[in-house]
């Protein structure tokens, strides 16, 4: 039934000016519908692993603040990209994703397929980017990094030796898996292109923690654990996964006590400023979460002893979330930075 909602909530605004669209293209069977229901629906990857076929594109709205909100189009295996039906799509597509099935070996059939989709949405839109997903690298083949990396590039030489001379366009690789971190970081990266403000923000988070004494901070979509923005250090998996973590506690926790007041459960947290959360960690550091808005996190990694005046912390916290609202009030005019026009 879910699907079914949103694909007709999806056919009105669709063609809404400004929604931005992530395109989820690839081989049958890939595990693309898998992604879109662990990382944008909460589902767990065993729920997830007998779906039935994708029989046509399901758009999925994903509409929580002014920095999330986006719609993602699911594609079949079997879909055939025509002049006839397609432009519109592409002319609104900020990011094509094609995921292609590290277990599915040759990948000549795959990289062909990517080849052409990646050709024919080049030629109607050219600001797109494209973020090759190699994808379930969960299984015991994978177990040595050497292996993955040995992939990665292969797939990587042979998409791009023929497109790299004729598309100008920007590519990202990620070995991704739905069992871990690495299927919401590499969507971390890809959602982030769709955020005009991003420097903004990567400016005001270095700010935040420069002027309060912290190793790292990062602003979470709390639904799904993307993060949306991190300060500009180049992100560890190890403290991304730290934070992911300190979230799915914190959810699981509101979600036992945190019922509203008509008894249902307040799941994505309210957006009180009130809500926070410390987790001291074994090594000196201690995590520090605040909610910032409706489904954002603020997730902070800082020294215990630099823990030591807390109220100019959150001074500089409320600074943060001062200048976070005068962004929304910039994200809601129209974006029109994504749409080509003919």
């Amino acid at each position: 039934g879910g699907s079914a909602f949103m694909a007709a909530a999806g056919a009105e605004d669709f063609s809404a000016e400004g929604t931005k669209n992530v395109l989820l293209c690839g081989p049958h069977r890939a595990g693309k519908t898998s992604i879109l229901q662990v990382v944008f629906e909460k589902k767990s990857p065993h729920e997830t692993l007998f779906l039935e076929p994708t029989a046509k594109p399901e758009p999925a709205l994903v509409n929580r603040n002014a920095l999330m909100r986006f719609q993602v189009m699911d594609y079949p295996g079997s879909h055939v990209f025509e002049d006839s039906a397609d432009p519109m799509v592409f002319s609104r597509t900020g990011v094509v994703v094609f995921v292609i099935d590290a277990q599915e070996e040759p990948y000549t059939e795959a990289i062909a397929q990517a080849k052409k989709v990646i050709e024919f949405s080049h030629r109607i839109n050219p600001k797109i980017s494209y973020d090759i997903l190699i994808h379930k690298i969960d299984g015991d083949q994978f177990m040595s990094d050497e292996y993955k990396v040995e992939v990665q590039q292969e797939i990587k030489a042979k998409l791009m030796e023929d497109i790299q001379d004729k598309i100008d366009a920007q590519f990202n690789f990620h070995c991704t898996s739905i069992y871990d971190h690495t299927i919401f970081e590499a969507f971390s990266k890809i959602v982030q292109k769709l955020i005009p403000q991003l420097h903004v923000l990567e400016q005001c988070l270095d700010y935040l923690i420069t002027n309060s004494r912290m190793e790292r901070a990062y602003l979470f979509d709390a639904v799904s654990k993307i993060y949306i923005a991190s300060d500009p250090q180049p992100v560890d998996l190890q403290s991304y996964e730290l934070c992911s973590d300190m979230i799915d506690v914190v959810i699981d926790v509101s979600c036992i006590y945190g019922m509203s007041q008509d008894g249902t459960t307040n799941y994505t947290g309210s957006s009180d400023s009130k809500s926070s959360c410390i987790i001291h960690l074994n090594n000196g550091n201690l995590l520090y979460l605040r909610e910032v808005d409706c489904c954002l996190a603020l997730v902070c990694i800082l020294r215990e002893e630099n823990f030591d005046r807390q109220h100019l912390l959150d001074y500089n916290i409320k600074v943060f979330k001062d200048a976070l609202q005068q962004i929304f009030s910039v994200s809601d005019r129209p974006a029109s930075s994504f749409v080509s026009t003919p």
